[in-house]
Parts: C-alpha cells; structure tokens; sequence
C-alpha cells in the first residue's frame, strides 16, 4: 500500500490513545493492524485493559489493492517513518514475518506479524485482538449501540461541537502539568460543561454547548480522549448513552463521521 506518510503517522499516533496514569504517559494501544480497504486505511483496537474502550480510525488513499498489514509495535514502526518523507509504500511478506517500508530511495525493514502478541504480557496474539475488535466494532452503529440480544440503545442526549472548540476544552487537563486523565461532562438541563483538573493547580471548566434542552446528568471519563480529539476538524457528535440498568454507568460515543471512539464512564 502506498500512503502519505504524515498522515500514516497521525493514524498510528490517534490509534496509540496516550493517557497519563500517575503524571507519566501510557499506550493504550501498542500494536494494530492496517486494513486498506476500497481505499479507506484504518485501524480499529480495543485498549489494553479489553474494557474501557474501542476505537476506529481512518483516511483516504488514492485508488489501489486491498491489503492487511501487522504492526505489532506502533512506536517501532513511528520511528522508521520519521526517516522517510512524502510518500512510503508498505509491504508484508508473510512467510518472513517482515514488513518493508520503502520511500523514493530508502528502504527499511521491520520483523513483526499477525502471531506477536497483541501488547507485552497479553496471552491474545495481534490477529486475534483485532478479530475481536472489529466483531466489537459491529456494534457500534453511528449514534447506536446494538446489544448483545439484538436490541438497540440510542442515546439519551447529543451535542454537536466544532473538534478544535472540544479538543482546547480537553487539553486543559493538561494545566500546571497536572494531566490527570479525567474529563467530567455535567449538563444542568440547558448548558453542557466540561471540568478538568483540580483547584490546587487549576480547575477548568469550560462551556461546550448551551440553550439545549434535557434531564440534567454528570459523566467522567478518562482515556487520554485529547490525544484523539487534536487529530480532527469540523463538527463532532458527543453522543451519551445510559447503561446504568446493566450497572455499566454512562458510556459515550464521540463522532468524528466514519471515524468513532467508544468509551465507558468512570463508575
């Protein structure tokens, strides 16, 4: 597959989903695998902890073949395209286990195939991790959530947001170094709010939408969701769906069009 590599590199790093545990900075994603498929090059990957969170990310190619390339160490394959520029063309030999990335006159290789584990310590190998994502992934329809018995959840409040508007709003978890990795949404029947950090360092809330109209409710979520946020432009769907009956809080599906991330609240 040949791709730009700027925008291959955006992929990997909103795929990576870096949080901060503790001040210092996580993967929630370390490896994934590559699918072109009608010329749309995605990603979609469960987090570490196979609970928390699913996500699907993507771009435009030009015009060429389906293909399925491994990428058991996201940060590996980062730091071989910072050495090549414009275009790269990505190729996987099976039999080698290797993926080669070539530019206009430089070529690297890289070991690394669907058997390696899906990240250290895991006992599910990449191929099986993403089997299990993308059948994951069948559940998640636009705004709607479709449930194990074939009924659906629709979700009970929706915002619309400009993506720089709400990725400012997020990084401000970030204030005196604080990076706390925690991000509560409180709506109190006509304004929909965003508050980060504490009142040692700073406290910051911040107005995402107002005059809307709706029962008032509070979620927090954690999962690194600026570091997804800061790669989109245009309008994103906030949409809050209630899972308290299955004792699973308030989940949130955050839109970015054919792109998506699915999180589950702090309980």
């Amino acid at each position: 597959m040949k791709v730009n590599t700027k925008t291959l590199v955006q992929l990997l790093s909103a795929t990576v989903r870096e949080q901060h545990i503790n001040g210092k900075a996580q993967q929630q994603v370390t490896g994934c695998v590559l699918r072109l498929t009608d010329n749309v090059l995605s990603t979609t990957s469960i987090v570490k902890d196979g609970k928390t969170s699913l996500a699907q990310f993507s771009f435009k190619c030009d015009k060429q073949d389906d293909e399925v390339i491994p990428v058991p160490d996201i940060d590996r394959l980062t730091g071989v395209l910072k050495f090549h520029s414009d275009t790269v063309e990505l190729t996987y030999n099976k039999p080698t286990d290797r993926v080669k990335v070539k530019s206009k006159k430089k070529q690297t290789t890289l070991i690394g195939g669907f058997n390696a584990k899906a990240f250290p310590n895991s006992q599910n190998t990449l191929k099986e991790w993403e089997a299990e994502a993308l059948n994951r992934a069948k559940q998640i329809g636009g705004k709607v959530y479709k449930l194990r018995d074939g009924s659906t959840r629709s979700p009970f409040f929706t915002a619309s947001i400009d993506a720089g508007e709400l990725h400012d709003a997020l990084r401000c978890d970030g204030i005196n170094g604080q990076k706390l990795n925690r991000y509560q949404f409180v709506f109190d029947g006509s304004t929909l709010t965003l508050k980060v950090g504490d009142y040692f360092k700073g406290m910051t809330e911040t107005t995402l939408v107002a005059n809307y109209a709706g029962d008032e409710f509070e979620a927090t979520f954690e999962g690194g969701l600026e570091h997804c946020v800061k790669h989109y432009s245009g309008e994103v769907k906030l949409y809050f769906l209630d899972f308290t009956e299955e004792s699973q809080g308030i989940r949130l599906i955050i839109s970015f069009g054919d792109d998506w991330v699915f999180q589950a609240g702090v309980l």
